[in-house]
């Protein structure tokens, strides 16, 4: 159950408003995104600026855009067509892991974003440094959403209550 103890985990609002430059979402990825925050008790507002570290095909960006949120993704990939032609997404090739927000980059908002989003599977040791950067800059204002998929054949409990610990003692929640 997730923490609000609103729903049972999996079953967040799909509720997207439609939206004519946004068509079919390229994957069911973005239901995570849409749990993530029903689980928070949070919103996107209109307007805010979000970055997707490992956004391609594009799900988690084209459910921000569809909550008209100007969105810079990050991805070695290009995002599906439609919203490589948005033009309220930046998108940046690069590595997920190692774009910050000091770079310059043309529409960037500066320094701080409002959220940070990321759902790219990695090898634990990678997230933990993405997470310290992030949480310990304080370069999303409003909140960060990653979710934890590492590579491997064996779970890697240890890294996940590293990045967890790392979370909570920059004052994040973290579950």
């Amino acid at each position: 159950c997730c923490p609000t103890g609103r729903r049972p985990a999996g079953l967040a609002s799909e509720a997207l408003a439609p939206s004519s430059s946004i068509g079919a979402m390229p994957s069911s990825a973005y239901r995570k995104l849409l749990e993530a925050l029903d689980c928070m008790g949070a919103a996107l507002t209109p307007g805010q600026t979000v970055v997707d570290l490992g956004a391609s095909p594009g799900s988690w960006t084209a459910a921000l855009r569809k909550h008209d949120c100007a969105v810079i993704a990050v991805d070695r990939s290009p995002l599906d067509s439609a919203l490589m032609a948005d033009p309220r997404v930046t998108f940046v090739e690069g590595d997920a892991f190692s774009f910050s927000p000091l770079e310059a980059r043309p529409g960037w908002p500066g320094a701080s974003v409002d959220w940070l989003v990321s759902d790219v599977i990695a090898y634990p040791e990678r997230v933990f440094p993405l997470l310290q950067a992030w949480c310990g800059g304080r370069w999303a204002t409003e909140g960060l959403i990653v979710t934890m998929k590492f590579k491997g054949q064996e779970p890697h409990l240890a890294a996940l209550s590293a990045a967890l610990d790392a979370a909570r003692a920059l004052g994040y929640a973290a579950r």
